[in-house]
């Protein structure tokens, strides 16, 4: 504590045996501290203390977020719009090819590398300036197959007639006339005009792969499709608005022209699949004509005895018979078509065959869902062609059509085929149960009318195939012809006039908070590594002592005097401190004990003057002994001589009355520390010092010592013996704890009773608060009494 403490100048009424007289008192328990929960009084308290110190890291970390900013640009989003044909829903209309993709494939093929690539390439945007204004000088410029990328920095004269071109770190890799080709050993194919490059000036670029361009780009860009919608909305952000713009368009043309060739291939490789088809069942009905009319040859050029009815004329025969070769006809050609669908279905199995075959049985076009299968498969063959053709088998949509293909063949059509079989076996089971009634009277009709039928069904069949397939390859050739792009620029991208997000506000809002929690991390670590006392669990948990009292840090006002309020906060501490001890101690005569601190500057010779005036003030005889023979300074402070003193006595050079002095306080004696002398501490420890503190125990109630620190030498320890019984005294902020504890370890070999400690110069705030009184209480008539000589002087020379 700071200053001189202030005592208070009127009694109290408590009789010095009443108060002494309490049995088994216990001391004063300090505060509950919040060791076990979060220490917020702590963690407010290092706050407060380390509050400049964390101005200075919010002030110099929000610098640093404000300097950041200076080398970020603000952010443009220029936005398009793209309108998809048939996105959406299903479209009506005249013959057209079918869309290319549907759906949010469109976004898939918008972000691929046949698009970005393109563009990137034609924008040159694998070309970087430092600053945009550079742009112009860099249009046109294109890259060989081997090139060298980096950061460089071109260099052009004052007259504008010579340039340099080096790298980044300095080194010179080219130079050259303006107007010529710039950076031909890196594979630059660059050549900018003079009024492009000026004159005096210094252009900084980097120069990077297209591919790594690409990427950059997709980071940057946007697309979206809502769900049933056929508008394509897409944004790309950029620190130039203008290239922003320029950059989105280039990616809409080149989408646009992307989608339209794929759409040509497609309904070409379509057509030429139709064509296939096409010429190999004109070629079946060709064969089955031939056929049917060599059979009809047959049959009329060689009769059978067998016969009930003309040959090749089936159609004379009577009613029954006609109905009955019908029948028959309808049976076998149904036998035959099932036997068709499981040969096939069979070596399906086995891989000797491909869906392509139920094209060849006419019967598949009774099945909707068997044909609109094959349909399907047909359609997707030729999608997948189109694919191929731009894209390798790792590209999503190419695999998704190979998937769809392979569902087809190998469960689709096989599922729809198995139910077409079951169909027909029923019908078949149907026929058969017809024909056994008529069959004995038409045992006669010749088998050659049954098969005249079959070939003729199956040229009827073929015909009708062909002229389908025939249809559909006319429609697909109309189709191309008429194809338009499904795609369409609806919106194009202008520059925006504003930044769509400036990040300097956040990243300084970021700084701030990321230096205020830096502020508040090393305020709390700079407060855990602290080794002075700071709080109060420090003393009464880890070192295990009593808090005996708080004094308070005192505020001086004008002059030396203290305010009224702020000596009543001082006078209530040492009454505290007085009535805790006094029950620490407990009954067993007079109070005895030694006062001292780990060291130096802890103010123990204030505690031990001005509680021994306390206790003076409470009616007990007090005796004070300035036991610090190497420094005490106790004698300044109640204007007495030096001489004769303690050290006087134990050498036999004064008697005990002599150096006993009566003080200005009444009720208070003073022992000064004497004459300076080496062998002191010796002297401490002799027959005469028990002598003296046996007789004093006779007169007086409470006999304090005032000692050097415990790190000053032997003499707190040897006073401690003679006493028995020593009070510590740690201050707020100052005193070392490592010492402390170290020295108290040393106390704990000796016959000394540590009664506790008291906290010098806190302050009553924070973990602390609850130590002080309440203001505006004390009494009118309590004057404050003022120890004479320099307090604090005093305390430093002594301590």
């Amino acid at each position: 504590m700071s200053g001189k403490m202030i005592p208070s100048s009127g009694p109290i009424s408590i009789e010095p045996h009443q108060e002494l007289g309490l049995q088994n008192g216990a001391p004063y328990d300090p505060p509950p501290d919040e060791s076990d929960g979060v220490q917020w009084g702590r963690y407010i308290s290092a706050l407060r203390r380390y509050r400049w110190f964390m101005l200075m890291v919010v002030l110099l970390g929000t610098g640093i977020g404000v300097g950041i900013t200076r080398f970020i640009d603000p952010e443009y989003v220029a936005r398009s719009t793209l309108m998809v044909q048939g996105g959406g829903g299903q479209k009506g209309g005249p013959i057209q090819a079918k869309g290319l993709i549907a759906g949010n494939a469109w976004i898939q093929l918008l972000q691929s590398f046949a698009v970005i690539d393109t563009v990137v390439l034609k924008q040159s945007l694998f070309v970087l300036p430092n600053t945009i204004s550079d742009s112009a000088a860099f249009r046109g410029f294109s890259l060989a197959r081997r090139f060298q990328g980096g950061k460089y920095q071109l260099k052009v004269n004052e007259q504008g007639t010579r340039y340099a071109l080096s790298t980044n770190g300095g080194m010179e890799v080219e130079n050259g006339a303006v107007a010529d080709s710039v950076g031909r050993k890196l594979g630059f194919l660059w050549q900018p005009s003079k009024r492009a490059l000026g004159r005096g000036r210094t252009i900084k670029f980097e120069v990077t792969n297209p591919r790594e361009a690409s990427n950059d780009l997709l980071q940057r860009f946007n697309a979206a499709m809502a769900q049933e919608s056929d508008f394509l909305r897409l944004s790309l952000r950029d620190v130039d608005p203008g290239r922003a713009a320029t950059v989105l368009n280039a990616i809409d043309t080149q989408f646009v022209a992307l989608a339209a060739d794929l759409k040509k291939r497609q309904i070409a490789e379509l057509s030429v699949i139709l064509r296939s088809q096409l010429d190999t069942v004109r070629s079946q009905l060709e064969t089955a004509e031939d056929r049917l009319k060599q059979y009809q040859i047959d049959i009329i050029t060689k009769p059978t005895e067998q016969m009930g009815v003309s040959p090749g004329l089936a159609q004379t025969s009577g009613q029954s018979t006609t109905q009955y070769f019908a029948q028959k006809m309808q049976l076998d050609a149904v036998r035959k078509d099932r036997e068709g669908i499981e040969q096939i279905l069979a070596r399906l199995k086995t891989g000797e065959s491909t869906v392509d075959a139920f094209q060849t049985i006419g019967v598949v076009r009774t099945s909707p869902n068997l044909t609109a299968a094959l349909n399907e498969l047909s359609q997707k063959e030729s999608e997948l062609r189109a694919l191929q053709y731009r894209y390798t088998d790792e590209h999503k949509p190419v695999q998704d059509v190979k998937a769809m293909i392979q569902t087809l063949r190998d469960q689709t059509i096989p599922e729809y085929a198995m139910a077409l079989v079951t169909q027909l076996k029923s019908q078949e089971a149907g026929l058969g149960n017809d024909l056994k009634g008529a069959e004995a009277d038409l045992r006669q009709i010749p088998v050659r009318a049954i098969e005249e039928g079959r070939l003729t069904r199956e040229v009827a069949g073929l015909t009708v195939l062909t002229n389908d397939l025939n249809a559909r390859y006319q429609s697909n050739a109309l189709a191309e012809k008429s194809s338009q792009p499904d795609v369409t620029i609806l919106d194009d991208a202008q520059p925006p006039q504003k930044p769509t997000s400036n990040t300097a506000p956040k990243i300084i809002l970021m700084a701030f908070g990321a230096s205020l929690g830096a502020a508040f991390a090393l305020a709390i670590l700079l407060d855990m590594l602290d080794k002075r006392f700071r709080y109060p669990e420090q003393v009464s948990r880890e070192l295990g002592l009593s808090i005996l009292g708080a004094i308070p840090g005192i505020k001086r006002s004008n002059g030396r005097q203290l305010k009224a309020e702020e000596a009543a906060q001082v006078v209530e501490a040492f009454r505290t401190v007085r009535l805790n001890l006094a029950h620490s101690y407990g009954a067993a005569g007079p109070v005895m004990l030694t006062i001292s601190s780990p060291g130096s500057g802890d103010g123990k010779s204030l505690v031990s003057s001005n509680l021994a005036l306390s206790f003076a003030e409470a009616g007990y005889r007090t005796l004070l002994i300035d036991g610090d023979i190497r420094r005490g300074e106790l004698h300044r402070m109640f204007s007495l001589d030096r001489r004769p003193g303690l050290l006087d006595y134990l050498v036999g050079d004064s008697s005990m009355d002599a150096v006993v002095r009566p003080s200005t306080h009444e009720g208070l004696s003073v022992i000064p520390c004497g004459t300076r002398r080496q062998q002191g501490p010796e002297l401490l420890g002799s027959a005469a010092m028990s002598h003296l503190m046996a007789e004093m125990k006779t007169r007086f109630n409470v006999i304090i010592v005032d000692s050097p620190p415990l790190g000053a030498g032997i003499d707190p320890f040897v006073l401690g013996t003679a006493t028995g019984h020593m009070l510590m005294v740690f201050r707020s902020g100052e005193t070392d704890r490592a010492m402390a504890e170290a020295k108290l370890k040393l106390l704990d070999r000796l016959p000394v009773r540590v009664l506790g400690a008291v906290l010098n110069d806190i302050q009553a705030d924070g973990v602390y608060k609850y130590y002080s009184y309440l203001y505006g209480y004390t009494s009118d008539e309590e004057g404050a009494k003022q120890l004479a000589g320099h307090a604090a002087d005093a305390e430093v020379s002594s301590s």
